[in-house]
């Protein structure tokens, strides 16, 4: 099924609230290397632990947050690292820009996977299991008095 396109899509990642400090040093260096451009490399490795094909044939996205996805916004869909190094401090790691076009649309499967896949390698980067992931989505009206109003769109 196609990401639905009334609703705005994040992937959130987060360290447990409970882990030992050594483990939250390492999570906040491989925050700074997913949110600071330089992730080829991670993505690369995303990939390799994807289960689907359409993941695993994915592009890098060569922008200046990284990501995943072709570079022509027109055509390929994306995902793109949040660019943290803008004054974000927080302990979350997110993909902010979950991008359909009119060709090519994202699946909550693939979505699902690639949860799953970088999951695998920030816990490795972590050293422990000890990260999570979630698909967030806010509606695109959630601010408008009729946003289940089917006519306000």
């Amino acid at each position: 099924m196609n990401i639905l396109n009334t609703h705005n899509h994040r992937l959130v990642f987060c360290i447990d609230d409970d882990a030992p400090k050594e483990y939250i040093k390492r999570w906040s260096e491989f925050k700074l290397k997913c949110e600071s451009g330089n992730n080829k490399h991670i993505v690369e490795q995303i990939k390799e632990y994807c289960k689907l094909e359409t993941n695993k044939a994915i592009s890098y996205l060569n922008r200046m947050e990284g990501g995943i996805g072709g570079d022509n916004n027109s055509i390929h869909k994306q995902l793109r690292f949040r660019n943290s190094i803008v004054g974000i401090n927080d302990n979350h790691i997110i993909f902010d820009q979950v991008v359909n076009t009119d060709i090519e649309k994202w699946t909550y499967d693939e979505l699902d996977d690639l949860i799953y896949a970088f999951t695998k390698i920030a816990n490795y980067n972590v050293k422990a299991k000890c990260v999570s992931g979630y698909i967030e989505m806010r509606n695109n009206d959630s601010y408008s008095d009729n946003y289940l109003d089917s006519d306000s769109e």
